[in-house]
């Protein structure tokens, strides 16, 4: 934290930094990992492994990947075949990381085995198959957890806690830039329709929602195709979402995730009628209207792959309090239908009315 930051506002590590659950709820439950890919490798087993979590079984149908992946994070089971881990009395909760297309038959398998899920996102990649897997689950009374893990990564974490305290006022505007590359040869998201929206998009429309505690009524979308682009569906949108005229509120995202010159960009900007603070993964920025000069907080931490075991943290912790998960699968249908009206609209060039639920 800066030196010239005033007693006013104090933003400490703990404050914003995920942290796993007591050491006894941690060794309660065994967790089961179906699909050993890059993402889980990569960002679920080394935060499960940095935040003490027990990885009792994986599972890949690939052959090899999955006894690999048990060799080199020290996890003692190892199969092809779902059933089998299934079938194990320590695996308590199943971490499913296979894409979304793959997902909604093994949801039900899962479900009627009775094992809780945290299913990665994209939930689904349309609207029926996400409806199906939160009734398929809540049928056979299995929690079911989306992990939208960007809310819990630590500059998304601090503005939480900015906004919890109520240092804004009433919140009335949220705006998110990124400006990124992603449009690479040969990679799936690429043949991915409308991946930049449904897939990496995702994650921002979620946390519109996190920021706002408010659903929106209307979304319009803008996007547009490139010159020379790889990807089949356009990567840049700005999506604005419009509440009910009570809210007194807007937000407006904007990823142009096809940028070609090296000038990326991260950032989110909440204005209140007390004040406004703005984050990148590494600073928050705090001035309020009181004219004190602006605080300036330095962050620690990493959405990859610590927000990772956050949200683990926050399925575990769940399970042992006996509540809903803050991402459950039926909160999440909220954000998959915003990110399907957003294409909508994309498609159709028209505001696109969300439902009463």
């Amino acid at each position: 934290m800066d030196e010239d930051t005033g007693p006013a506002f104090r933003l400490e590590p703990a404050d914003y930094r995920p942290s796993p659950p007591p050491p006894e709820v941690r060794a309660r439950y065994g967790i089961g990992l179906v699909g050993c890919g890059g993402i889980a490798r990569g960002a679920h087993l080394p935060a499960y492994r940095n935040f003490g979590y027990r990885v009792v079984a994986c599972c890949d149908v690939a052959p090899g990947l999955a006894e690999n992946t048990a060799h080199e994070f020290g996890i003692p089971f190892a199969t092809t075949e779902l059933e089998a881990l299934l079938a194990r009395p320590d695996v308590h909760v199943v971490d499913l990381a296979v894409h979304a297309a793959q997902r909604p038959p093994l949801v039900e398998r899962i479900a009627a085995a009775g094992k809780p899920i945290l299913s990665q996102k994209p939930f689904a990649l349309n609207m029926a198959d996400a409806e199906h897997m939160v009734w398929a689950c809540e049928r056979a009374n299995v929690p079911l957890m989306i992990n939208q893990q960007a809310r819990w990564a630590p500059a998304h974490r601090a503005l939480r806690r900015v906004l919890d305290l109520g240092l804004l006022g009433h919140l009335y505007s949220v705006l998110h830039i990124h400006r990124g590359f992603q449009d690479v040869p040969g990679s799936w998201y690429v043949a991915l329709e409308h991946f930049n929206i449904l897939d990496h998009g995702i994650h921002f429309i979620d946390l519109s929602r996190f920021f706002t505690g408010a659903e929106p009524v209307t979304v319009k979308a803008v996007t547009t195709r490139i010159p020379g682009q790889v990807a089949v569906t356009p990567m840049i949108y700005t999506i604005g979402l419009e509440y009910a005229p009570s809210a007194e509120l807007m937000a407006t995202l904007h990823f142009n995730n096809i940028v070609r010159a090296p000038l990326h960009e991260y950032r989110w900007y909440l204005d209140g009628t007390l004040g406004s603070a703005w984050a990148s993964p590494r600073e928050l920025v705090l001035q309020l209207a009181d004219g004190q000069p602006a605080q300036r907080f330095a962050l620690e931490g990493n959405w990859f792959n610590e927000a990772f075991g956050g949200s683990m943290g926050e399925m575990l912790s769940a399970l042992s309090e006996g509540r809903e998960p803050a991402t459950s699968g039926r909160d999440n249908l909220r954000s998959v239908r915003i990110a399907y009206a957003a294409v909508e609209s994309s498609e159709s060039g028209r505001a696109v009315a969300l439902p009463p639920e």
